[in-house]
């Protein structure tokens, strides 16, 4: 076995030795080629880890900028600061947190005459709105292009300015029991005619000064409390008035530049109201801090606050009850030119609002007030007014002894008339020495009343003569004739007026007479005037009264 086992191996061994030298020859080939690949497959690797590591880096920092978009979109912008103080990367709240925590906490140690006290800002009558304040300061730069907004190179500060001149001098004095005079604010009131404003003057006092104070309490706040409020010595001042006569000058010219540019109410884009002074007046006030946090219901145009509140009560109270349904046309009187002499009645537009469009009209003012521009559109629907033309005129016939008065065509009142003596007392004609003139005439003057005198030569040589006092709605018509009433005393009687008019002076002389007058005449005149007799003369009609 051991023999067969070892001759096999003497046989296979020479194979095994060929194979071995043919082996040989190849694997210096396979690892010639293999060593080859490496090495290929190693340069292609130095070639393009670079551009994995860039790509790596690319995708790091696109990582990045997308986390810092997203996370600067509710946090302060880099490069941005408050009162000069770094605030990048905080909230809005934590701004906010961070004022008003200042505001609060920050306390100025004042002394006078042995006694102290602190204060605060609050405590002074100074107002600051640290939720608008950190507003302002997210909001900064965000309206710059997008690479300027994550440069922190730019910066961009937000400096509010807090006023130490608000500081309420009577918060100190009563503190440290100061034997003080307050002054009196001015004030902006309405004027006489409820048409502008007038200042009324305020009144400097005397006490403690407390703009210092004030001053180490804000210099501390603005510094977001780095730096540490020193004690003040207080001394005592002319003080003035928190709203000085400067601030209420301004605002007098504010309300009056409103006054002048009036906001309108408008339904269908068709005015139907302004905001006038005495709206504007029941609504507002004067705040001398501009930088004071407002009510809900406020608004601000520089030194002038408006409630909204009150807006919309003037309007519930006083536009909207005159607000007409129905419309009534303008109606003019003219004359046979067609010329406009009068407005009988101005009528208006019939309006009508649509059902709760009207309940925020005060909101709406409020914020036009603030800007100082624009109006207020309420939904509804306008029935606009006509202009109506119409004509006066009155006709007197003596042969029928009427006067007729007329609106345009049709006779709106008849009132007897009594013949003159000069002439016929049935035809009217004129038979006599004097007679009126017929024809048709316009009113050239009217007076509420007058004391007509006068002298008049007759044709027979006689002279009449007159003087009467006190003859009432005298409207000229001819030359010296004109209408009037019979003067006050006189009996209203048809005979007995025309017997007056003759010892008067009146000489009666009316024919057949068109009188077309300027308008309806005054207060007593047609259509108001209520006559039993009419007398047409020479110079002129009168009537008396019942």
């Amino acid at each position: 076995m051991t023999e067969h086992l070892d001759d096999s191996t003497q046989q296979f061994a020479p194979l095994f030795g060929a194979n071995n030298a043919v082996s040989g020859t190849v694997a210096d080939s396979v690892d010639a080629a293999a060593s080859d690949s490496i090495q290929g497959d190693e340069m292609r690797r130095r070639r393009i880890w670079p551009w994995v590591v860039i790509a790596c880096l690319l995708v790091a920092l696109g990582a990045a900028c997308g986390g810092g978009v997203w996370f600067f979109q509710d946090h302060v912008l880099p490069g941005t600061t408050l009162w000069g103080n770094s605030v990048t990367g905080k909230t809005e709240q934590e701004i906010a947190d961070l004022i008003n925590d200042q505001v609060d906490n920050t306390a100025v140690r004042a002394k006078y005459q042995g006694q102290s006290a602190t204060f605060t800002l609050k405590d002074l009558g100074i107002e600051v709105d640290g939720e608008a304040i950190a507003s302002d300061v997210i909001n900064a730069q965000r309206g710059d292009a997008w690479w300027q907004q994550y440069a922190f190179w730019i910066t961009h500060d937000v400096a509010p300015q807090i006023n130490p001149e608000l500081a309420d001098g009577s918060v100190v004095d009563k503190a440290l029991n100061i034997d003080a005079q307050e002054p009196v604010d001015a004030q902006v009131a309405l004027n006489d005619n409820n048409s502008g404003f007038n200042v009324i003057v305020g009144e400097n006092g005397q006490g403690a000064n407390a703009t210092s104070i004030a001053k180490q309490a804000i210099s501390t706040v603005e510094s977001l409390g780095s730096v540490q409020p020193q004690t003040v010595r207080v001394e005592l001042d002319v003080t003035e008035p928190t709203i000085t006569n400067a601030i209420a000058d301004e605002a007098k010219t504010t309300l009056e530049t409103l006054v002048n540019n009036a906001v309108a109410i408008k339904v269908a884009d068709k005015d139907i109201a302004t905001v006038n002074a005495s709206m504007l007046g029941s609504a507002m006030r004067i705040d001398a801090n501009q930088q004071s946090k407002l009510k809900d219901n406020e608004v601000r145009n520089g030194y002038v606050v408006f409630d909204a509140d009150k807006l919309q009560q003037y309007y519930d109270e006083q536009i909207k009850p005159n607000l007409k349904l129905e419309r009534e046309d303008k109606k003019v009187v003219v004359n046979n030119a067609g010329e406009v002499l009068s407005t009988e009645t101005e009528g208006h537009d019939g309006i009508v609002i649509a059902d709760g469009a009207d309940t925020e009209v005060g909101a709406r003012l409020a914020q036009v007030l603030a800007t100082g521009t624009g109006s207020v559109n309420v939904d509804g629907k306008v029935d606009p007014k006509q202009e109506v033309k119409v004509t006066h005129r009155v006709a007197i016939d003596l042969s029928d002894r009427k006067l007729y008065a007329y609106e345009n065509d049709t006779v709106v009142k008849t009132l007897n008339v009594v013949v003159a003596e000069g002439n016929d007392n049935v035809t009217g004609e004129c038979v006599g020495m004097m007679c009126t003139p017929t024809g048709d005439f316009n009113v050239w003057q009217k007076l509420p009343s007058q004391d007509m005198s006068g002298t008049l030569n007759l044709a027979d040589g006689t002279v009449e003569t007159w003087d009467v006092k006190d003859v009432g709605f005298v409207n000229y018509f001819s030359s010296g004739c004109a209408i009037h009433r019979i003067a006050g005393g006189y009996v209203a009687d048809a005979v007995h007026c025309q017997r007056i008019s003759w010892l008067r002076g009146y000489r009666m002389g009316c024919g057949r007479m068109v009188l077309q007058l300027v308008q309806y005449g005054h207060e007593r005149a047609y259509p108001s005037v209520i006559c039993n007799s009419v007398i047409c003369n020479k110079y002129g009609m009168q009537w008396c009264d019942t």
